[in-house]
């Protein structure tokens, strides 16, 4: 799980690279959706062309869950998230939902699995204030505690309820509106 959750968290990169380079936005959103693109292809070759398959599996083994074998596996989603994020956000709420992201949802899993709590849904109590705790101090370095807060209650809602694979869609999308909405 833990090269899995550190694969995830790279994605902070994408914050770096398109902060740190001042890349505009719908340079960085082409990159990000043209990735997703490519990853999409690859999703739906890969049950067409068995040897694909199994390069896929054997390569990426330890990033990858089963669950990622089949239909659209979670960095496609991913890259899509982020994309349509930067896409369709100003810079730092974009921002702020990526790095979400990248941060609160590996905290909600590795906490999740670790801490014996209560469940709500399909989640734990202490993955998801992990996951509160990761996503806010995330938008916090774009946006104001007060807005950082909405934003990590955003990730923290659509972690919860969006399903394994959606949340990496859901996560950028959510946290970036919801911070849009109010700053």
């Amino acid at each position: 799980m833990l090269p899995r959750k550190i694969w995830h968290a790279s994605g902070a990169l994408i914050v770096l690279v398109y902060r740190g380079f001042d890349v505009p936005r719908p340079v960085g959103a082409t990159i990000l959706l043209g990735i997703t693109t490519g990853l999409l292809v690859l999703d739906l070759l890969r049950p067409r062309w068995p040897a694909l398959q199994d390069l896929f599996r054997r390569k990426l083994s330890l990033i990858l869950d089963e669950k990622d074998l089949r239909g659209l596996n979670g960095s496609t989603l991913y890259f899509g998230g982020c994309g349509l994020a930067v896409a369709l956000f100003r810079e730092d709420p974009a921002s702020a939902g990526v790095l979400a992201l990248a941060l609160g949802d590996p905290a909600a899993a590795i906490v999740g699995s670790s801490v014996r709590s209560p469940r709500w849904g399909r989640v734990s109590l202490a993955g998801s204030a992990a996951c509160l705790v990761a996503a806010t101090l995330a938008a916090r370095v774009f946006v104001p505690w007060p807005v950082a807060i909405v934003g990590g209650a955003a990730a923290t809602l659509l972690e919860a309820l969006a399903g394994k694979k959606l949340d990496n869609l859901a996560i950028p999308l959510a946290t970036a509106l919801a911070i849009s909405l109010i700053f």
